[in-house]
C-alpha cells in the first residue's frame, strides 16, 4: 500500500503540470508548476527506494524495475508516445481547414490507425505465434512507422490530395500497431505470471506520461508557430480577427475556400503541422535504440506457471 500511495500520488502530481502549464500565470515558471513537478520527482525517486529496500511486499519487484527489458519496453513506450502526441492533436483540425473534409470525413481518416490496427494484430498474433519470437518486428516496425511520420513533413501541407495523408497514415497504423503489441509482450515475458498486471501498468505509465509530454510539446509548437506565421501571411482586412482566428475552428472554417484569408489560414497550418511533425519523426528516432534493449525472448518455449494457480 505504501509503495502504491508513492507512485499514484507521485504520478498525479508529476504529471499535472503538462495540463495546468498553458493556464498559469507565468506558465511554466509559476511557482506552483515548478514544485508540483519538483515533489512529483521526488515522490517517484522515493517510491523506487521504498520498493528496493523498505517495502515488506514490493508492489512491483525491484528486478523488474531494473529488468532490461522492461526499461526498453517502457522507454520505448515513452517515446512512441511523445512522437505521436507531438502533431496528433490537430491532425483533425487540419484535415478540416486544409483539405476541406467534413467533420465525419476528418474523423474516417483520422480513424484509420483504430480500424487497420485491429484487424493487422490478429495477423501479428498469429505470426508471434509460430514463429515464437517478437523482437524482429519491432526492426521493421519502428522504420515503418518512421518512414510514414517522415513522410507526413513533406506531405502536411495546402493543396496536398487525402490519398497521400491516408497512405502516411496506413503505415503509421502498421508500424504502431506492433510496436504496441510488441512492447507488451516484451514486459509480459521478463515478468512472472504473479506481476504480469503490475508491469503492464507500468508499461501504461510511461506512455501516459508520454503522451502527456508530447502534447505539451504539439502545444508549445502550435502556440510559437501557427499565430506568428498567421500573423504574417492574413490580409490587412483580417488582421483585426487573427485572435479570434487562432483560437476557434469555427472561425477558421468560416471564411470561404480560395479567398486570401483562407489561404494564409490553411498555409500557417502547414508551417506548425510541419514543425510539429519534425519533432516528432526527430524523438522516434530514438525507438530503434530501445529495441536493443529488449532481450530477445523465444516466448514459445516460455512457461511462467505450472500446475493449478489458485
Amino acid at each position: 500500500m505504501p509503495g502504491a500511495f508513492l507512485l499514484a500520488a507521485g504520478l498525479v502530481i508529476f504529471l499535472l503540470p503538462f495540463t495546468l502549464a498553458d493556464s498559469a500565470p507565468n506558465g511554466w515558471s509559476s511557482d506552483y508548476i515548478i514544485a508540483m513537478l519538483v515533489v512529483g520527482f521526488v515522490l517517484l525517486v522515493l517510491f523506487g527506494l521504498h520498493e528496493r529496500f523498505t517495502a515488506a511486499t514490493p508492489f512491483l519487484p525491484f528486478k523488474l524495475l531494473t529488468s532490461r527489458s522492461v526499461l526498453g519496453a517502457c522507454l520505448l513506450s515513452f517515446t512512441y508516445q511523445i512522437s505521436y502526441y507531438a502533431w496528433n492533436s490537430y491532425f483533425t483540425s487540419f484535415l478540416q481547414v486544409v483539405t476541406h473534409l467534413t467533420i465525419a470525413e476528418a474523423g474516417y481518416v483520422s480513424s484509420t490507425f483504430d480500424v487497420l490496427s485491429g484487424v493487422l494484430l490478429l495477423s501479428v498474433g498469429l505470426v508471434i505465434s509460430k514463429t515464437g519470437y517478437f523482437r524482429w518486428l519491432l526492426f521493421i516496425a519502428v522504420p515503418i512507422y518512421i518512414l510514414g511520420q517522415g513522410l507526413m513533413i513533406y506531405f502536411r501541407h495546402p493543396n496536398t490530395s487525402v490519398g497521400y495523408l491516408v497512405m502516411c497514415q496506413i503505415f503509421i497504423a502498421i508500424g504502431g500497431a506492433i510496436i504496441i503489441l510488441c512492447e507488451q509482450i516484451a514486459v509480459m515475458a521478463a515478468s512472472d505470471h504473479q506481476h504480469i498486471a503490475t508491469v503492464l501498468a507500468l508499461l501504461n505509465i510511461f506512455g501516459w506520461l508520454g503522451g502527456a509530454v508530447g502534447s505539451t510539446i504539439c502545444g508549445a509548437i502550435w502556440t510559437n508557430s501557427f499565430p506568428q506565421a498567421l500573423a504574417s501571411m492574413l490580409p490587412e482586412d483580417a488582421l483585426e480577427s487573427l485572435q479570434d482566428i487562432v483560437g476557434s475552428l469555427d472561425v477558421q472554417l468560416s471564411y470561404e475556400v480560395g479567398t486570401p484569408a483562407r489561404s494564409a489560414i490553411e498555409q500557417a497550418y502547414g508551417v506548425a503541422q510541419k514543425r510539429m511533425l519534425i519533432a516528432g519523426t526527430a524523438i522516434m528516432g530514438l525507438c530503434l535504440v530501445w529495441v536493443f534493449l529488449i532481450k530477445n525472448y523465444n516466448v514459445a518455449k516460455m512457461q511462467q506457471t505450472k500446475g493449478r494457480l489458485f
